[in-house]
């Protein structure tokens, strides 16, 4: 498996969830291109994974976006409030979906994992870059939030054992 196909996965998966679970049309963009993260509440949310691989898979993304995706997810408009839980609710679910449907598109559907809870923490600018650095990723831009996801694998590090006689 190659880092190519590891982000042109991503890249579609990503796409895919956020069409289809949260009826939002993310547009790939390269962080080059000078996108501003200026002024943006951004948020990390990391779901770690051990079985045929090991690694980990987050998204980066800002409140704004966060309050957007739990209001499709759930039906409801979307209006500016203090109801965090919800909207972060809804942000680990659909990285739990996408993550999901990345192991199982680049390891096939009998291979097992498990997977940690989703867990979230504030970012600044100043962790950001560093947060990406060394890992594949991609970016879309969605209702002109920006948006990365990052992966992270350690291919062979687990060993399937029978427990059975």
């Amino acid at each position: 498996m190659t880092d190519h196909n590891c982000r042109e996965s991503l890249k579609e998966i990503v796409s895919q969830v956020f069409e289809q679970t949260a009826f939002l049309f993310p547009e790939p963009v390269d962080l080059a291109d000078g996108i501003s993260f200026d002024d943006l509440e951004l948020f990390l949310v990391t779901i770690n994974f051990t079985g045929e691989a090991e690694g980990e898979t987050s998204l980066i993304l800002p409140m704004e976006m966060c309050r957007e995706l739990s209001a499709n997810i759930l039906g409801e408009d979307s209006v500016d409030g203090d109801d965090k839980e919800k909207y972060i609710d809804a942000v680990k679910e659909l990285l739990n979906i996408i993550t999901g449907q990345l192991l199982t598109r680049l390891f096939g559907h009998t291979a097992l994992f498990n997977l940690s809870a989703p867990a979230l923490v504030e970012l600044n600018r100043e962790e950001f870059f560093s947060t990406i650095e060394q890992k594949e990723y991609c970016c879309h831009l969605i209702e002109q939030y920006p948006v990365i996801t990052t992966l992270t694998l350690n291919v062979g590090s687990y060993e399937h054992k029978s427990t059975g006689s």
